[in-house]
């Protein structure tokens, strides 16, 4: 299985090394030439308190699920999933 780059170029979508640094800055090693800024694509799932009990326990279970399995899949793979 192949997975997506963890860091893209914003202008043209090519792969990009940030290779982290204690106490520096990260080193940025590019495929191409642009000084565009770097995106790093992730999941994200907001939710708050009060999201959560306004919803029925059929949907609270669903979200926490989904999450932990999220959460497992990411600590298994050291990827964001």
């Amino acid at each position: 299985m192949t997975f997506p780059p963890l860091y893209e170029c914003s202008a043209c979508g090519k792969p990009v090394k940030v290779t982290n640094q204690k106490n520096a800055e990260p080193i940025i090693e590019r495929n191409c030439d642009h000084d565009a800024p770097i995106w790093a694509n992730r999941k994200v799932t907001l939710r708050g308190k009060g999201a959560l009990e306004a919803m029925n326990p059929v949907q609270r279970g669903a979200i926490k699920l989904t999450l932990t399995v999220r959460q497992f899949l990411s600590a298994l793979t050291g990827r964001s999933i």
